[in-house]
């Protein structure tokens, strides 16, 4: 009853933040299906509504728009990161809104709220844009949402329990594989060549088995924007500047900050040391999920 009480007052809060702040949307980070309809009783017509499930939860306990999280146990700022860039790749969130995000953390057998937040999705000063393309906008252009959520649902995964229970770390390109192949070049042979695309598709179990069981070769791995799985162990050619990715941050970040910046591609790297798991595009990092939030 705590739980739920304080849940209500985390709702009824964020719908006075939401109308207070004139925000486009508000995003429930969480599978509870009564707050939701609180939030909608309350907003319909005012906020779009959006919900968040893992894919374990079943069905969607509404019927508006739903977007899905990874099957990890995912705390307060993953949650609402995931979630703000799962949106803006399924292009129910776009560039220039302003957005309410309600998150918490797993409470037992409940999920407790305790943290409402006012988000600009906007451009940091300084990203570029190519033909007016700003990189929070290329999210849903280089590839559908159902294969960005994949990948970014296994990276987050690998960094989270690793292969095997041990650490690994990870670089994925989606998308303009074409230019991504012809700015690489193998470091091993190709365990994906000669299978067919059906078993190479990020979105069957056999390929996401495969990308676990190889995460550890050296080298990057080649998605298509349709998400076919081109090859692995491939070494990136163009490495951004040392100054262009936060201190501490080696290679393989820059190697998808070089990537991102000469083509049109999504990079995910997952850091073997901690975790974390970065998002690039345009030549810059986007966003930063936390390996032990």
């Amino acid at each position: 009853m705590i739980v739920a009480d304080k849940n209500r007052a985390v709702i009824e809060s964020a719908i006075v933040l939401a109308r207070l702040s004139g925000a486009e949307a508000v995003v429930l980070a969480a599978t509870l299906p009564e707050e939701a309809e609180i939030l909608r009783s309350a907003l319909e017509g005012e906020q779009r509504i959006i919900m968040t499930t893992e894919r374990t939860s079943g069905p969607a306990p509404h019927d508006g728009d739903l977007l899905v999280l990874p099957e990890v146990r995912l705390r307060r700022r993953g949650r609402a990161k995931i979630a703000l860039l799962e949106g803006l790749a399924a292009g129910i969130l776009q560039q220039g809104e302003r957005v309410i995000v309600i998150s918490g953390n797993p409470a037992g057998d409940h999920f407790e709220l305790d943290t409402i937040a006012i988000v600009e999705l906007s451009a940091e000063t300084g990203y570029p844009s190519i033909e007016g393309l700003e990189p929070l906008d290329a999210l849903a252009e280089i590839a559908e949402p159902a294969i960005f959520d994949a990948v970014l649902s296994l990276c987050v995964e690998l960094g989270r329990a690793g292969r095997e229970g041990k650490a690994v770390g990870l670089l994925v390109t989606l998308g303009d594989h074409e230019n991504v192949l012809d700015h690489s070049h193998p470091i091993v042979l190709n365990p994906f060549e000669g299978h067919p695309a059906r078993l190479r598709s990020i979105l069957s179990p056999q390929a996401r088995r495969a990308v676990r069981e190889f995460s550890g070769i050296d080298g990057a791995f080649i998605i298509r924007s349709d998400g076919i799985v081109e090859a692995a162990g491939r070494y990136l050619h163009p490495l951004a500047p040392a100054d262009a990715v936060p201190p501490g941050l080696g290679a393989r970040h820059r190697a998808a900050a070089g990537i991102t910046g000469l083509t049109e591609s999504i990079a995910f790297a997952v850091s073997e040391s901690n975790g974390d798991t970065r998002v690039f595009v345009r030549g810059h990092l986007l966003m930063t999920i936390e390996g032990a939030d």
